[in-house]
């Protein structure tokens, strides 16, 4: 379910090919709740001074920028509209995915995580001794792995325990590129999850959202 927390900005355009920005709120500025028209409907809530006055039952499009990176466009409808606040309600059974997953913010990481199996041509490899690997870069959608001397291949399914600080993720990563330096030397595995979780997300996403926080910050 899309909830406040996931969304760093929303915007409110005409519906229009012209696409208008009418008005945008970060997080702290607006709420979502249920809304009583429809089991998948939510209703968003702007309060604030001066907002602008639309049409009751106009049609708008809600653009949510997600914090991990992602845009969001919903089909939606204004219910309530004063100088102080605007009710919209937001078709979130039909969003429109406006950013590919492969765009997604990349951040760099150093994270440990456990190799504990091999997937390989159907078979499966469980590893006696689990190995150890780092994570050096991270998005929402795979990460980019180092470990030494390892029988990795692309195409291989590993799964993994990454070692987060307050809580470890089991998740799977397809290997889609072995990546090499001049000599031909292996230097990482970029990979891509293969059983992403929206509790799973939601983890990375916040990982993701910290280190921006942290970047700007810097």
């Amino acid at each position: 379910m899309l909830s406040r927390e996931r969304i760093l900005k929303l915007e409110i355009l005409t519906p229009d090919e012209t696409h208008a920005k009418i008005l945008s709120a970060t997080n702290k500025q607006f709420s979502l709740q249920s809304s009583p028209t429809g089991k998948s409907d939510m209703l968003l809530i702007i309060k604030g001074r001066g907002l602008p006055e639309i049409d009751t039952g106009s049609e708008v499009n809600v653009i949510a920028q997600m914090k991990s990176g992602e845009r969001m466009k919903y089909p939606s409808y204004v219910t309530v509209s004063t100088e102080y606040q605007i009710n919209v309600v937001m078709k979130t059974d039909k969003p429109h995915i406006m950013q590919e997953r492969r765009r997604y913010y990349k951040v760099e990481a150093d994270i440990n995580c456990i190799i504990n199996s091999i997937e390989r041509n159907g078979s499966r490899i469980v590893l006696e001794n689990p190995a150890v690997a780092q994570i050096k870069d991270l998005n929402i959608g795979g990460i980019f792995l180092c470990i030494s001397d390892a029988d990795l291949q692309k195409s291989d399914i590993l799964m993994l325990t990454i070692l987060f600080d307050n809580k470890n993720v089991d998740i799977a990563a397809e290997i889609i590129r072995v990546q090499t330096n001049a000599a031909g030397d292996i230097i990482g595995y970029g990979c891509r999850f293969t059983n992403l979780t929206p509790t799973v997300e939601e983890t990375f996403a916040k990982y993701v959202f910290r280190v921006q926080l942290d970047n700007f910050k810097d």
